[in-house]
């Protein structure tokens, strides 16, 4: 008799038990829905933050991390240092065949190569200032693409 009332007593634990469980589950459904709603899903798989940067890169195609900035370059090198050699040069062996002096040839021919050294750096300078000019503005434009979309992702 004593083990007919413990599988009673178990029976009556077990009932109760499942009563309580449901009436807290419907309770707990309850305060998230509003009478005739559907229950929501929630999604087992969290959204990653997103980088901003790369959706700014993805949006414009520029990355300032791997963009280098463009360069000024010194296109001119060497051209009065030429110029002033190869005036040396043709001033001295002019000065020797004309006159006899062909130091002061050398001198005269220096001069004047420096001076054409000078116009031929100054002419390659030019050109490559006007690259970099238009190399410069083409990378600001793209910054300030790639800013805006940043600011945009941001906000």
């Amino acid at each position: 008799m004593r083990n007919g009332k413990l599988i009673i007593g178990a029976v009556g634990a077990l009932v109760v038990a499942t009563g309580v469980g449901a009436m807290i589950s419907s309770s707990n459904s309850n305060a998230t829905k509003a009478e005739g709603e559907t229950p929501k899903l929630v999604s087992a798989v969290k959204e990653e933050p997103k980088d901003c940067r790369v959706v700014a890169t993805n949006e414009t195609g520029f990355d300032p991390a791997t963009t280098p900035v463009p360069v000024r370059e010194d296109a001119g090198k060497k051209q009065v240092l030429k110029g002033t050699a190869v005036g040396a040069a043709v001033g001295a062996v002019a000065g020797e065949v004309i006159g006899g002096k062909p130091g002061i040839g050398a001198a005269a021919g220096a001069g004047a190569g420096a001076i054409g050294g000078h116009t031929i750096k100054a002419d390659k300078q030019k050109s490559a200032d006007e690259i970099y000019d238009a190399q410069i503005a083409a990378y600001t434009q793209q910054k300030a693409a790639y800013d805006a979309a940043l600011q945009n992702c941001l906000n």
